[in-house]
Order: C-alpha cells, then sequence, then structure tokens
C-alpha cells in the first residue's frame, strides 16, 4: 500500500456561517479521530484531498501544524449537484491496530459462460468490508473470471485473503453469470413432450342420437 503526504491546519469549531466561508475559500473542515486520541479539527485544501481519491485505502502521511501522524481518509461528504467537498474524517492509524476497510473487487476477462453459453454477466457488489491491519489491506481483489460457466455465481466465501476477516457476510454475491441460451432452449424444448405425457387421453365424444320420426296426424 503506498503512502501520500498532505498538510492541514488546526481550526476552531465555528459556526455555519464561518465553514461555509471557509468552504468558499476552498478549504475543507474536517475531523482527525482514533486510536484513543483525541479528536482534532482541521482544515485542507480541496485541491490536497483529490489525490486521495483515487487511492481509496492509502495510508495518509497527515501533517498539522508541523507534527505528522498517519490516517486513512474514513468519509468524505460532497455536495450531491455540484460535487464540492463538504466535510472530511481521518482516522488514525499505526501498523498493530486492525482497522475496517472497504477494498474494490475488480473481474478481468470474459466469461466462457457469455462468450459460448449464451449467458450474461453481472456484478452485484464492486467492494467488501474487511478488518485486517493497514500493511495487509489489498489495494483490490482482482479476479480473471475467464473460466466462469453459465449459472455460476461467486461468493464473498470463495476470496482468499488469510491477512484478516471478511466483515461482509460470506453468502453475499458478488457477481455471476446467468443460465445461458442451450439449458433455456432445451428446458422449453423438454417442456410440450413433458406436458403431452401429463396429459390425459381425449375421449371420444358420443355419436349424435337421430332426431325420432315425425308422428302422422
Amino acid at each position: 500500500m503506498s503512502n501520500i503526504s498532505i498538510t492541514a491546519r488546526k481550526r476552531d469549531l465555528g459556526s455555519r456561517g464561518k465553514i461555509n466561508s471557509l468552504r468558499r475559500e476552498g478549504k475543507v473542515p474536517g475531523v482527525v479521530y482514533g486510536l484513543k486520541g483525541e479528536p482534532e479539527t482541521v482544515e485542507i485544501t480541496g485541491t490536497d484531498l483529490r489525490p486521495i481519491l483515487a487511492h481509496r485505502n492509502t495510508v495518509i502521511n497527515l501533517t498539522i501544524d508541523g507534527k505528522s501522524q498517519q490516517v486513512l481518509l474514513k468519509q468524505l461528504d460532497r455536495d450531491p449537484i455540484r460535487g464540492d467537498f463538504l466535510h472530511v474524517d481521518f482516522l488514525r492509524v499505526d501498523n498493530n491496530t486492525p482497522v475496517i476497510v472497504n477494498v474494490p473487487v475488480a473481474t478481468e476477462g470474459v466469461p466462457v459462460g457469455v462468450k459460448t453459453q449464451g449467458g450474461i454477466f453481472s456484478v452485484a457488489k464492486k467492494f467488501v468490508r474487511l478488518r485486517a491491519k493497514i500493511q495487509d489491506i489489498p489495494d483490490s481483489f482482482t479476479l480473471d473470471v475467464s473460466e466462469m460457466p453459465a449459472g455460476k455465481t461467486f461468493y464473498v466465501k470463495d476470496l482468499q485473503f488469510d491477512k484478516g476477516t471478511f466483515v461482509t457476510p460470506p453468502r453475499t454475491a458478488l457477481f455471476g453469470v446467468s443460465e445461458g441460451r442451450k439449458q433455456d432452449e432445451s428446458a422449453a424444448a423438454a417442456a410440450p413432450a413433458a406436458k403431452a405425457k401429463a396429459a390425459p387421453a381425449a375421449k371420444a365424444a358420443p355419436a349424435a342420437a337421430a332426431p325420432a320420426p315425425a308422428k302422422k296426424k
């Protein structure tokens, strides 16, 4: 896991007006907490936060007024319309204390179940939540799905990771390939035959009775 360095300044708790003024200056209010230390309120420029977004679980060397500490980005709130950074939370970390993080799950290759069996590949979840020490957290889980057949689903329990524990339940589906055309066509072909076999033989309808002759007067 790579490290990056950014700088922040301590700030006093302020009113909503002061915080909005801070944001107009291109700065983001934030808080640093964890490892049984006292929370620290900080301000950081938005441009310093952008490199972190591409490396979500990167260990950050955060320097606050000349004092450096290791942190992880815990939460970053953004304006839903403009996308501006509104608030940031940093979690203090060390090499001995496990933390809970979200790790992306990526796939490569085209499943054989799609290429030759007519299935459709779909992704149910793009990350897993796990607990591990910071030096053991993978950047991502990247899986080759080339040999995945139609009708197969990949679950969290199928991931290989022995340096921590998964918080996401083991039976959570991550991705899969639907049943292919061949299976669907075979089932469709078998259905009429099964229906014909199950239907009772039709009874012959009785012949219509001849009309009685008219009586002479």
